[in-house]
């Protein structure tokens, strides 16, 4: 599948980026290990890493060394403690043959000093090396292109395996229609889709050829200088060499008109492997619409979910434990727990019977992102009741199933388990012949168990849309979404709405298909939808029509903050345990800032109608709008955006909110008498004590009138 000449780059894969914290080994022996991966299509020419790790007091005291293994291969190896002295960092140029495009990254400590007593210290938990989180790989590779066949796509556009972000240019005709932008979407959807959650970026020009793999989008027989006619009539998909560098690659989406554009870039997102050859004809049907919450990334919340389902096996057992087994997951953005702490996992622990294992002393700790939740030991100490069920009902110890709450306020749209196994040692254990047994690990049957939760959140609400892109998303096929760009698009705004469009297939899971693009003077059509406003104040007049519907208004001489709620309000105005404790300092960020580029989000009822949200992307400049889509298109920045009105200038971001907030979903109706309650505290309070005094002077007025009634008849029987 390889043809013609390479193309040379330098990568740099930094252990950060494949996990926030640093890999630890804990003990006189002990192992970790990560996986990364690197493309199909690159050649290794030369390679390094350079090491980056800390240990402790008691390490370097003693001696120790510390191996690194790739693929099972050694590829260096540094000693620690006294008599080499301190060390902090280290570098191996490696042989790139090692490498492939799945590779495991293995680490590997030994004390030596107390070689005799390993097995004991390594219960010991003053003994850790950590190998810190700017350890780094730096590969240099050579690109080979992929021959022109449509069968082969994603690649070379996009590759799964790629550890970087995604970069991937796209050229379409000038003052480009919404019908164009409509099909331009759909592809960056798909792409955004391949590149996951390392991010995509779709940058947009009118003119000319970029120097790289690109998308071509041809109307009405336009083809880009030097490329030439594909055959046939129709919607059609073609991969062509980029006459602008002939050792990277064209995707033109080629249609008549807006329609066949359409047609052609539906079958791309929803059916790519009809596609094959240089080109392919492609006019499939639209999908069939989706309901409500059924994208596939999102685990359902009306049965238990499989762990198997998330992860594979070989995920979460045998070797792979040395590299902490993790299970990802996404769950829908407007999780409501009412009178439950949180969700359920049951977990079972399958445990070899190896004959080193002390089961008493070891655990597994299970962290849900990165906090940790619950505790469980191999052996569990039963209680009388337990070890009366066990004695009457013998069973194996692995089939025994233990209850982790994953609290509610921990868990959000992204979410990431880890399985950290801590097996200790006997004290007679051989030191040589501690092994990972195959059968070790998390049974793939243990579940996740969401089933009686409600959709229910309040809005307007920021953080679900840049985490999730929510409410938008509640349909995966953005079927009831319209987007409104400007009547002539600059490439910064149509590049926003594509890096837009790749987060939500991202977060979903599916390439969006049933949205529409309008432009503002027809914003009246899509009144039915929710809405998703992009551009520059320039030349999109609907930043000035609804600017009142901000929380903040910013002129090049001010900054204004919509009035907050009033003390009595806010006794009136329900609760939302997800909203931000306080109102945000996007003002004062602004008033320090004035005058320089920003962009902003700002997230309203639609003065369209009333049961539609509105969440606007503007900005002063076209740079900055371009910055704030990329901001939302990297998880770890996008988790800042909250509120309704959200603010950024260069690499500084505050949020705002006016505290006015609708709730929208629907709940038991004990749930919804919890919730009120729990939601007017000082309100609910003060009605109870006005109905006690109600009743009090009812009881007094009753018992002083019963009183004068009993005197009365007293008084005529006297007489």
């Amino acid at each position: 599948m390889f043809t013609g000449t390479a193309d040379g780059r330098s990568q740099l894969i930094r252990l950060r980026d494949l996990r926030s914290k640093a890999l630890h080994l804990e003990g006189a022996t002990a192992e970790t290990g990560i996986v990364f991966t690197t493309r199909q299509d690159d050649a290794f020419i030369a390679a390094r890493i350079s090491l980056v790790f800390s240990y402790s007091n008691a390490v370097a005291r003693d001696d120790g060394v510390l191996q690194v293994f790739l693929n099972n291969e050694p590829i260096g190896s540094v000693t620690l403690g006294k008599a080499s002295g301190p060390k902090a960092r280290a570098e191996f140029t490696f042989t790139p043959a090692l490498l492939s495009t799945d590779n495991r990254l293995h680490f590997r400590f030994t004390l030596k000093g107390q070689g005799a007593k390993a097995c004991t210290l390594d219960r010991d938990r003053a003994i850790w090396v950590n190998i810190e989180p700017a350890t780094f790989i730096y590969l240099s590779t050579t690109r080979l292109p992929v021959a022109d066949d449509l069968a082969s796509l994603p690649r070379p556009f996009a590759d799964p395996k790629d550890p970087l972000p995604l970069n991937l240019p796209f050229v379409l005709p000038p003052d480009p229609e919404p019908g164009v932008l409509q099909a331009a979407g759909m592809v960056a959807g798909y792409f955004g889709l391949v590149a996951g959650n390392k991010g995509a970026t779709f940058p947009v020009q009118y003119t000319g050829l970029p120097a790289g793999s690109a998308v071509v989008l041809v109307v009405g027989g336009n083809y880009p200088p030097g490329v030439a006619a594909i055959p046939g009539e129709g919607p059609r998909v073609a991969v062509v060499a980029n006459p602008a560098q002939v050792d990277s690659k064209l995707l033109l989406i080629i249609g008549d008109d807006a329609e066949q554009l359409h047609a052609a870039a539906r079958t791309l997102a929803t059916s790519p492997s009809r596609l094959s050859g240089g080109w392919s004809a492609a006019s499939e049907p639209l999908p069939a619409p989706r309901r409500p919450y059924d994208a596939p990334k999102w685990i359902p919340s009306d049965r238990p979910v499989r762990l198997g389902e998330l992860a594979g096996g070989g995920a979460i057992n045998g070797r792979r434990l040395l590299d902490t087994p993790k299970v990802s997951f996404r769950t829908a953005p407007d999780l409501f727990f009412g009178a439950l702490s949180g969700g359920k996992m049951y977990v079972h622990i399958r445990r070899a019977d190896d004959s080193w294992v002390d089961p008493g002393n070891s655990r597994v700790f299970v962290d849900l992102n990165q906090r940790t939740v619950g505790e469980i030991p191999l052996e569990p100490k039963l209680k009388v009741l337990s070890q009366l069920k066990e004695w009457l009902f013998p069973g194996k110890a692995e089939d025994r199933v233990s209850q982790v709450l994953l609290p509610g306020f921990q868990l959000a749209s992204q979410n990431q388990l880890d399985f950290l196994f801590e097996l200790r040692a006997k004290t007679d254990a051989d030191c040589e012949m501690l092994d990972w047994s195959d059968r070790t690990g998390i049974d793939p049957d243990s579940t996740i168990d969401l089933s009686r939760v409600a959709h229910f959140a309040a809005f307007p609400n920021l953080a679900l849309f840049a985490n999730a892109g929510f409410p938008f998303t509640r349909h995966a096929d953005l079927a009831t979404t319209a987007f409104v760009m400007p009547e002539t698009s600059s490439p910064q705004e149509v590049q926003a709405l594509l890096n837009l469009l790749g987060m939500m297939a991202d977060a979903t899971g599916v390439a969006p298909s049933r949205y529409v693009v309008v432009d503002g003077a027809k914003v009246e059509e899509v009144a039915d939808r929710d809405l998703i406003v992009i551009g520059l104040p320039s030349n999109q007049p609907l930043l000035k029509q609804w600017e009142a519907h901000n929380s903040v208004h910013i002129t090049p001489t001010s900054v204004t903050a919509a009035p907050g709620l009033s003390f009595l309000q806010r006794q009136f105005q329900p609760t939302d345990p997800r909203a931000p404790y306080y109102r945000g300092a996007a003002p004062e960020l602004a008033k320090a800032n004035l005058g320089k580029p920003y962009g902003y989000l700002s997230s309203f009822w639609s003065p369209l109608n009333d049961n539609r949200l509105v969440v606007v992307v503007g900005g002063t400049q076209p740079a900055a709008l371009v910055d704030l889509s990329d901001h939302l298109g990297d998880p770890e920045r996008a988790t800042n955006v909250q509120g309704d009105f959200y603010y950024l200038s260069g690499s500084k971001g505050e949020f705002y909110t006016s505290g006015i907030r609708k709730f929208v979903g629907g709940l038991p109706i004990w749930w919804r008498i919890q919730w009120l309650a729990g939601s007017f505290e000082l309100a609910a309070f003060i009605c109870l004590v006005c109905v006690i005094l109600v009743l009090a002077v009812a009881i007094e007025r009753f018992s002083a009138n019963r009183a004068n009634r009993l005197l009365s008849r007293t008084s005529s029987d006297g007489s």
